[in-house]
């Protein structure tokens, strides 16, 4: 396992005592069987993209890592209202760069009862972020930085905040940025929706085909209150501009310049 979590040892039978009793402590249970009953089971929850994308124990490990996180971090108990004005707010630190964005949106979403974590993705996990309910007031959005840009990274936050606003508390919505319209659950559409007009309200929308060169891109993202990287990402996922053009204006993102 990565990330420093279980020590690198090697898979022979000596070890493997030690290694199960670790993978437990890890996981929070007594038995493999109770790993199976809870976390494997979990697998029916899993609002997942594509059925083939994700192994369970892949998913759990990167799971659990935020739950971890997550019980570090008492807060007060989730109200929609404070997170629905977190929210706006947060849309205005899209132009900021991480190490400024990074603390105050998760002090917005703390004070509305919501934990945002940041944990890198692990192999065979091929998600980009989670909404879910760690009990009836206390909600989690993880994000893993997959896609790297920081037009990905506005998109999925937005787009695991609407599962809080939309959807159900017993769900887990287990989102891969890679997967097609066409495989996505009613769920995950409008989640993907609320995100894209969230960022770009519907009425700027007719402005997007008019945007020929980056000094319109840029004045437009500031016109709205937004980083044009996203501006950028948008077009580009609209297939109204190639996706080699002016990728410039988008900001790289990695675990070193946002934590």
């Amino acid at each position: 396992m990565n990330q420093g979590v279980i020590p690198k040892c090697r898979l022979i039978a000596k070890n493997k005592p030690d290694l199960v009793k670790k993978l437990l402590q890890f996981f929070g249970v007594a038995s493999p069987e109770d790993w199976q009953n809870y976390y494997a089971g979990m697998e029916v929850a899993f609002r997942r993209t594509r059925e083939e994308q994700s192994d369970v124990g892949a998913i759990s490990t990167w799971l659990r890592l935020g739950e971890i996180r997550a019980e570090q971090l008492d807060c007060p108990k989730y109200s929609k209202p404070k997170f629905e004005k977190a929210v706006r707010q947060i849309r205005t630190l899209t132009v900021l760069l991480p190490e400024e964005f990074k603390p105050q949106m998760q002090k917005l979403c703390w004070e509305a009862g919501v934990v945002l974590v940041l944990i890198p993705s692990i192999k065979k996990a091929h998600v980009s972020g989670v909404a879910r309910w760690l009990n009836p007031h206390k909600a989690l959005i993880q994000l893993s930085l997959y896609g790297k840009t920081n037009d990905r990274f506005w998109f999925d936050f937005f787009h695991e905040a609407a599962h809080i606003f939309l959807h159900d508390k017993e769900n887990i919505f287990l989102d891969e940025w890679n997967s097609g319209d066409s495989l996505k659950s009613e769920q995950e559409r409008q989640a993907d929706q609320w995100s894209r007009e969230f960022l770009i309200p519907p009425e700027y929308e007719g402005e997007l085909v008019k945007l020929k060169s980056e000094t319109d891109v840029i004045d437009f993202a500031e016109r709205i209150g937004i980083h044009p990287g996203i501006v950028v990402g948008r077009l580009q996922h609209d297939h109204l501009i190639d996706r080699s053009w002016i990728n410039n204006l988008k900001l790289s993102l990695d675990f070193q310049s946002i934590e």
